[in-house]
């Protein structure tokens, strides 16, 4: 039997209201710091075609932007392949996939909300009157003791779930949970606005021992959608989601002060040259980080030996070092606050020279210790400042004193940026650490051997928790 389409509308109203991503959302929007005149559109962040839509083979279809770069941004686990073509349906654009339906809100346009992804956990909800969905009040025992309860929706979220909703989207992909866990053909499942997840024992250890049901195929079978294979269009790009995974072993410097007197976080600018100097020697070809993430997730190419130079806070010594790097041809991104030292025309004369500016919040705070309207000023609001002052896209975000978890990782997606960097934690850039890519600090406290076998050799363990300020 078809749902009722005005029930999914009531609840995807009702959602908005209680979601307090949106209510971050409604607020941004009503902000003059969206009204720039920078690119603030959602970021093609890899594009393979610059001009025609991706085919996907597997199910024969098309994905045009902007749902291409949105599908791109996650697991194929958590969204799945396109079963239809994009059609006008419910008066707007909209595309199934496997595990979810895009919706094109171009009310949002310009914002990292122009595509939302369908509630379809409470679309199907509506066709249970299981007791699992009856809201509950906080003071109900749980066995287990880590079970988190959302008044938003009076239930619980806990073991086995609770770590993959953390880990791969939280409330911004999958909602708050609208049921608690329940028995469906003997598997054990729990509705979220946005999803159903599914415990596959069978897969206990893996990746897999989590899975999504296919409620995007059963909200389009629901709805008459045509999922049946279509040509592939001239202009379109084959695209095949690679299952190997690219992962590269990449050092990424990262670098404060520059000058005198030499401390941990200052670099005499006579060492700093000769850092530049010895990667050139020994092989080490400097690359921007948009190349490295292409690299990973667009099929671009990379240098042998592949090397990421940053730098954090924006002070005016990396004025000069910016100078340094442009002898040798290398190009820098600059982690920096909108206020921070480096003027506006400093910012812009960097980006017409080739260099990367990546945001660092505005305050520097630890960005898992603030409040959640806080949280979105200091990831999406410094972007949109950043962008009004360079007069171009921010992509990248390095998290302060390298600290982040689940839910900055979260808003840094909303956000709209396409990757993000840590402090610490050695040299291995791998796909499912998009989000928290590790890079190696220079002290200026090294020597020019210790630079070498730092870079050749050694790791560094994760500092997130040091406290140490920086």
């Amino acid at each position: 039997m078809k749902r009722s389409f005005s029930v999914f509308a009531l609840l995807f109203t009702l959602s908005l209201t209680a979601t307090t991503l949106m209510e971050n959302q409604a607020r941004a929007l009503a902000s003059p710091a969206t009204t720039n005149q920078a690119d603030t559109t959602t970021a093609d962040c890899w594009a393979t075609s610059a001009d025609g839509p991706a085919y996907v083979p597997e199910t024969g279809h098309h994905i045009y932007e902007p749902f291409l770069s949105v599908w791109r941004q996650y697991d194929l686990a958590i969204l799945g392949y396109p079963v239809s073509e994009p059609i006008e349906q419910d008066g707007m654009i909209v595309q199934y996939f496997e595990r979810a339906r895009f919706e094109q809100h171009p009310e949002f346009a310009g914002t990292p909300y122009e595509v939302l992804f369908t509630l379809l956990g409470h679309w199907i909800a509506t066709e249970h009157d299981d007791p699992a969905f009856n809201p509950l009040q906080p003071d109900i025992s749980q066995p287990d003791p880590s079970a988190r309860y959302y008044p938003e929706t009076g239930h619980y979220l806990q073991a086995p779930f609770s770590e993959f909703w953390d880990e791969y989207g939280g409330l911004p992909v999958f909602g708050y949970p609208i049921s608690e866990m329940l028995l469906e053909d003997g598997m054990l499942v729990q509705y979220f606005e946005r999803a159903r997840f599914e415990h596959h024992p069978e897969h206990a250890g893996t990746r897999y021992e989590i899975l999504l049901g296919h409620l995007g195929r059963e909200f389009a079978e629901a709805n008459g959608v045509d999922q049946q294979p279509v040509p592939m269009l001239e202009n379109a790009v084959d695209y095949r989601w690679n299952p190997e995974p690219r992962s590269f072993r990449i050092p990424v410097l990262m670098y404060h002060q520059l000058g005198t007197p030499v401390s941990r976080y200052r670099v005499s600018y006579w060492d700093f040259e000769q850092q530049m100097i010895w990667l050139r020697d020994n092989g080490y070809t400097p690359v921007t980080m948009t190349e490295a993430y292409a690299g990973m997730f667009g099929g671009g190419s990379l240098p042998d030996k592949p090397a990421i130079i940053t730098f954090d806070d924006g002070p005016q010594s990396q004025w000069a070092a910016a100078d340094i790097l442009d002898q040798y041809g290398y190009k820098g991104i600059f982690f920096v606050h909108p206020n921070g030292e480096l003027r506006p025309d400093q910012l812009r004369d960097l980006v017409a020279r080739g260099h990367e500016i990546g945001s660092h919040s505005f305050s520097h705070p630890y960005l898992t210790q603030v409040s959640d309207d806080q949280l979105w000023y200091e990831v999406y609001d410094s972007r949109i400042a950043l962008e009004e002052i360079t007069g171009s896209r921010v992509n990248f975000f390095a998290y302060p004193f390298g600290a982040w978890d689940s839910r900055v990782i979260s808003v840094v997606k909303a956000a709209g940026y396409c990757g993000a960097v840590h402090a610490w934690e050695g040299q291995m850039w791998t796909p499912e650490k998009r989000w928290n890519e590790p890079r190696v600090e220079i002290s200026g406290e090294l020597s020019l051997a210790a630079f070498a076998s730092l870079i050749e050799y050694q790791p560094q363990a994760s500092e997130r928790d040091s406290r140490i300020a920086h």
